[in-house]
């Protein structure tokens, strides 16, 4: 049964998804698609540090200060399943980093995605419970596993 921090962070995310579908002049073509997906990630990336950083390198015990960053990339995160919608090989947009391999096997993708997702909202419930410890050992399996998407999916 979900509770109630789980509710309130689900109600955040859907509030960031519907700020994003009403903003059309962000992503008005798929070259805005790429642009924005590689944007988000980077931030995503940026906070998922910060965040690992703060709770399994310092052992903080901030849990709102990490409830603050883990509330971001969770918003973040919920962008990324509509920027993968439709094929963009690296030839038409060099910007990209997407490997031909997410739209040679997007099951698996989509799979390795949505688990993201997953690990993402258990760390943030973690978080908000304050179970830092659990949080931290969520975060560093979160992280290999991001590694292990990358070298199959992502150009560096």
């Amino acid at each position: 049964m979900p509770t109630l921090a789980s509710c309130k962070s689900l109600a955040i995310c859907l509030l960031f998804a519907a700020a994003y579908a009403v903003l059309p002049a962000q992503a008005t073509s798929l070259s805005d698609d790429v642009d924005l997906r590689i944007e988000t990630f980077d931030e995503i990336e940026r906070l998922f540090k910060a965040l690992r950083f703060k709770v399994v390198n310092m052992r903080s015990d901030d849990q709102e200060g990490a409830v603050t960053y883990s509330d971001e990339i969770v918003g973040l995160a919920y962008r990324l399943p509509g920027l993968f919608e439709e094929n963009s090989p690296r030839q038409l947009f060099p910007q990209s980093r997407a490997r031909p391999e997410i739209w040679e096997r997007p099951e698996r993708y989509n799979y390795l995605l949505n688990q993201f997702l997953d690990n993402l909202e258990q760390i943030d419930e973690l978080l908000r419970e304050g179970s830092m410890t659990e949080a931290g050992r969520k975060i560093d399996e979160t992280a290999k596993n991001c590694r292990r998407c990358h070298d199959v999916f992502r150009y560096r």
